[in-house]
């Protein structure tokens, strides 16, 4: 059987068959020639057109009522439009692209394809022209072009692989993350850039995309070809095909590795700033602007007597601080809240009752959340206020003692230069009346001779003063000669004999040590002949390289233990006995008196350091050199 192929007057009178021509799978009309009259056209040309055409209409007057542009936008003459093209050469037009502006001024894209019509003897007779709407194609096709371009210039690694894990596209910026190139890695598993110890992440990862959820931000690790090791974050998608069905998975990798080895350096230097901090043994804290306590460190909850954090965080720091110093603490927080620095003493009253001494250094803390708090480093001074308090005390004890031995030195001086010049122009005086008792009656001669006696006894009573005071013998002869003196002095006024034990070949020492140690004598043989009933007194001097000791014993009636306790521990002491105790703390001896009911025995230790080596001779208590 043979199929006849129709010819031109099929094509032409093809109009008469309208169901025919609804058939055709695009748009269609067909026009006669040489007229250009719309010899027929089916109802996918009307709706590209945008308007249906009058019967007799030619394609040149019918282009009116709407315009073609070419595809690159230039407006096209009716000379110029592929039908007019097709009758005048009698050549066939192929996919050429036209824009059809309809009549509301909406456009669309349309692909056309025509194809002259001749009659038996070639002659031209009309053109059928099959067009569609390429519109969607066109978008699409920009679209992937778009895509393409911004896959293959993306920075991050855009990988796509089927379900048996083949890799089926690899861009430019898995290129340079991964260090293969396109030929190299398409075709192959993506096993190649997973490591053996995170192969298992696939299978977790395809189970997920074939319930169709997408991966997102799934940090892992992957490996470069030569070998490094990538910190990297997956958003992985799966990929349809037309039926909806899950053909593969698309990959975006973003390298990390800069970022975790940041996370990583600041989460170690977080765990060295928290170690720093907890081990450190003053009290690191912060503080809310209205007083609140968030963070406190092991030796600050130490300090306030917390047993664990929960007692004290969360709660008003000023609960925690001394009365007398509340305001002040509460103003200082709100400076350094309001951006200062400062520093601050302050006494805190601990949970089990303790009373401490505190010093802190604060600076204010920015917040991420913008808000500013109070972290201070703060420490218990209350030790070194107590040993500062002591040094201030002795230097104050040291400025009294020197005031006391100048004021001595003094008193001394002005009994010996004034009072002692005064009595000697009065027994001057008294002398010449006792040349004139002859001239006297009995009781004037009588009278002038009881005031010489009374004048000699008030001279050697203020030289003895004046001596007491300070002893001249003691910055002139040394501690040797004015301890001599002063023995010999006062045995013959307390009645008590008293003995001076010296060293052969004794030394000088530092003024301060010879006073310190004459005071101390002094002193001693003053409390034997007031308290002890004694009837003697022995005063030894030792000396050693190390140390100076000095020993005033007696065998009076002594100190019971209760009193020697209350000696020894400071709950009782006379004024002399304190001073004895401040002079020998000042040269960083000590004083130690015992006693066994039976007599006392006060013992001074000083060390023997930078003394003078001038030597000078020991005398016994005769008076003979030893």
């Amino acid at each position: 059987m043979t199929t006849r192929l129709p010819d031109s007057s099929d094509l032409l009178d093809l109009g008469r068959q309208a169901h025919l021509i609804e058939l055709f799978p695009m748009a269609a009309y067909a026009v006669r020639a040489p007229d250009g009259v719309i010899a027929w056209f089916n109802s996918r040309a009307t709706e590209l057109w945008g308007r249906v055409p009058v019967v007799g209409d030619t394609d040149e007057r019918f282009c009116g009522a709407y315009k073609l542009y070419q595809a690159n936008g230039t407006p096209m003459a009716h000379c110029d439009t592929p039908v007019a093209i097709a009758l005048t050469t009698g050549n066939s037009v192929r996919e050429q692209e036209v824009v059809i502006e309809k009549p509301d001024g909406s456009r669309v894209v349309v692909s056309v394809h025509i194809d002259p019509i001749r009659d038996s003897d070639g002659t031209i007779v009309g053109a059928v022209n099959f067009f569609h709407d390429i519109g969607e194609r066109k978008q699409a096709e920009r679209a992937a072009g778009l895509l393409t371009a911004i896959v293959g210039f993306a920075d991050d690694a855009i990988v796509s692989k089927n379900l048996d894990g083949v890799i089926t596209s690899w861009n430019k910026g898995a290129e340079r993350l991964f260090g293969y190139t396109a030929e190299e890695a398409i075709g192959q598993n993506i096993t190649l850039i997973i490591p053996r110890d995170r192969r298992h992440e696939e299978a977790t990862i395809f189970q997920r995309l074939r319930r169709g959820e997408r991966v997102q931000h799934f940090d892992t690790v992957r490996v470069r070809k030569d070998g490094t090791m990538l910190d990297i974050s997956l958003t992985i998608s799966p990929v349809k095909d037309s039926a909806g069905r899950i053909v593969g998975a698309s990959k975006v990798a973003r390298d990390i590795t800069q970022q975790k080895q940041t996370e990583r350096s600041k989460r170690e230097s977080e765990e060295r700033f928290r170690a720093i901090v907890e081990t450190t043994p003053e009290c690191v804290k912060l503080v809310a602007p209205d007083g609140t306590l968030l963070h406190m460190n092991s030796a600050g909850l130490t300090m306030v007597g917390a047993d664990c954090a929960d007692v004290v965080i969360g709660r008003s720091v000023y609960d925690l601080i001394a009365p007398k110093d509340k305001g002040k603490f509460r103003a200082f927080n709100e400076r350094i809240c309001h951006g200062e620095k400062g520093s601050l003493e302050f006494d805190i009253v601990g949970l089990r009752g303790d009373h401490l001494h505190m010093e802190t250094h604060a600076t204010p803390l920015l917040n991420p959340d913008g808000t500013v708090v109070q972290l201070a480093v703060t420490r218990d001074i209350t030790n070194r206020k107590q040993a500062e308090e002591a040094i201030k005390e002795k230097e104050l004890s040291a400025r009294l003692l020197k005031l006391q031995d100048e004021e001595r030195r003094r008193i001394a001086r002005e009994l010996h230069d004034g009072v002692g010049q005064l009595l000697a122009a009065v027994s001057m005086n008294a002398s010449r009346l006792d040349r004139e008792k002859a001239n006297l009656s009995p009781d004037a001669a009588r009278c002038a001779e009881e005031n010489s006696k009374l004048i000699e006894q008030v001279s050697a009573d203020i030289r003895t003063m004046s001596y007491l005071f300070h002893p001249p013998l003691l910055d002139e002869m040394g501690l040797h000669s004015a301890l001599k003196w002063y023995i010999d002095g006062f045995a013959e006024r307390s009645k008590i004999a008293a003995n001076l034990e010296l060293p052969r070949d004794w030394e000088r020492l530092p003024q301060d040590y010879e006073l310190c140690l004459f005071r101390i004598a002094q002193e001693c043989l003053t409390n034997i002949h007031r308290h002890s009933g004694s009837l003697t007194a022995q005063v030894r001097l030792l000396r050693s390289p190390e140390e100076v000791r000095l020993e005033v014993s007696d065998e009076g009636k002594g100190l019971n233990q209760e009193t020697q306790a209350k000696i020894s521990s400071g709950e009782t002491a006379g004024v002399g006995l304190r001073g004895m105790r401040e002079r020998v703390r000042l040269l960083g001896g000590s004083l130690e008196i015992r006693s066994n009911g039976h007599g006392t025995t006060v013992i001074a230790t000083v060390p023997c350091q930078g003394a003078a080596r001038t030597v000078v001779s020991s005398f016994s208590d005769d008076g003979h050199e030893i």
